[in-house]
Order: C-alpha cells, then structure tokens, then sequence
C-alpha cells in the first residue's frame, strides 16, 4: 500500500503525489520515507585460525623383553639364498671325511693277513696218505699239472688237474688268489679305500671256492688225509671273506 501524506496543520491525510492539503489547502512538505531497514554488511572473510599442533601422542608402552634387531632388508633378501647353497666343508672337514671306522681297518688288515697265510699254505701239505707217506702240497699239485702227465681224458695243466674224476687246483692258483689278497689288504690300508676292499672280497669268494673243490676231492679219496696246509687255505680263504666284508661296511 502507498504511503499517505499528513497535513501538517490540520493532519488530513491526502494523496502521496499531492502538495497541497485537500482540507485547508496548506503545502505539503515531502515526507522523506522512512528508512528501509538495510541487511548488515557482510562482515569481510576473516583468516581460518592457525591450525594448532596436535599434543604429542604418549609413548606406548615398552614390552619386558626387547624385540630381536631386525636385519636390514638387503641382509633379509640375501638370507635365503644363503641358507639354499650347500654348505661348503672347510679343507679340514673334508679331509677327515675320508676316514674310516675302526670295522674298515680291521677288515683290511685280516684280508692282509688272509692273503699271507694263503702264500704260506701253498707250500705246506694239502692231503696226506697212510702212515704220513705220499704227502703233497699245493706246490707238488703244481709240479704234477707242469709235468702234463694223466691218461686219456685227464685234464692236466699247471692251474688245474682233473684225474679220475677228482679235480684239484693246484698251488699256483693259491699263490696267485693269496698273493692277491695280500696285496690288495696292502693297498686298502694304504688308500683308506672301500672299493679295494670290495675287490678284495671277490678274490676271497674266489679262493674260497677253490678251497671247498679241493677240500671235498681230499675227502672223496681213500686213504687221504687232510693236511694243515689246505686247512689254512680254507680258513683263511673264508677269513679273506669276512675281512672284505668288515671293509666294505667300516
């Protein structure tokens, strides 16, 4: 609605546009209008606070045991591929790796052994006949196979006489099977070696089966004994066994 304008003698109210009064007709004065309330004004931005420092978090608790270093991360990497490489054995190490227990040692020593005493019973008796006579070692076995002797269908040589159905091998087999034995007992001392000594036992297996032929050809034949020399080529042939055994296992 419009603002009237009041006579300021007689307080006629009368048109906004008029300017005289319609009542007694004197000037009307223009009213100023009233003053429009006007919105404050926007206050200028003012600066955000600076931000203040947080408080200082509190140091957590320290544990009772102290946590082992950890390693850093180039050893941590590197740590496995140590630990998959071999470890390599120091020069000293592997030198006492070639060492045997004390079964290699002794069972070198009786092959040695073994193999001198089989020397030994080449040249004792091997059987012996009645009353003492007609003894005859591996030697004289030797002498008979050398000479070639024997009848028709007789094997004769100087390793192996075949009379009557008997065979017989002679002293040169047993010198060459102890002569062996010998010196393969040498040489398994001397390289700590239990291939040698695995030599040595198929040597032994040898000798033992020439000891058991001549042993049961004694017995088939009347009137012979046996002798001390084919029992030391049995036994010992037997202990060249048990001694290549030893080595192999020590």
């Amino acid at each position: 609605m419009m603002e009237m304008k009041t006579c300021p003698q007689c307080g006629n109210e009368n048109r906004p546009e008029s300017r005289f009064c319609a009542r007694c007709g004197a000037v009307l004065e223009a009213q100023a209008p009233p003053p429009q309330p006007t919105a404050p004004a926007a206050a200028p931005p003012t600066a955000p606070p600076p931000a203040q420092p947080l408080p200082a978090a509190a140091p957590y608790p320290q544990a009772t045991a102290t946590p082992p270093a950890t390693p850093p991360y180039s050893q941590a990497v590197a740590a496995p591929a140590a630990a998959a490489r071999p470890p390599v054995a120091p020069p000293m190490a592997r030198a006492a790796g070639k060492t045997r227990g004390a079964a290699f040692w002794i069972g070198a020593v009786i092959i040695l052994v073994a193999g001198v005493l089989i020397l030994i019973s080449t040249f004792m008796s091997w059987g012996t006949g009645p009353r003492g006579y007609l003894s005859l070692s591996g030697w004289d076995w030797f002498d008979i196979g050398r000479s070639g002797g024997g009848t028709s269908g007789d094997i004769v040589n100087p390793f192996f006489v075949y009379s009557e159905g008997y065979p017989v091998f002679t002293g040169l087999c047993s010198l060459i099977a102890g002569g062996l034995l010998a010196f393969l007992g040498l040489l398994t001392l001397l390289a700590r070696s239990k291939a040698l000594g695995g030599v040595a036992l198929l040597f032994a297996i040898f000798a033992l089966g020439m000891a058991v032929t001549n042993l049961t050809t004694i017995l088939r034949t009347e009137g012979i004994t046996l002798g001390v020399g084919m029992y030391l080529f049995l036994v010992f042939s037997f202990m060249g066994l048990v001694g290549g055994g030893m080595s192999l296992s020590g």
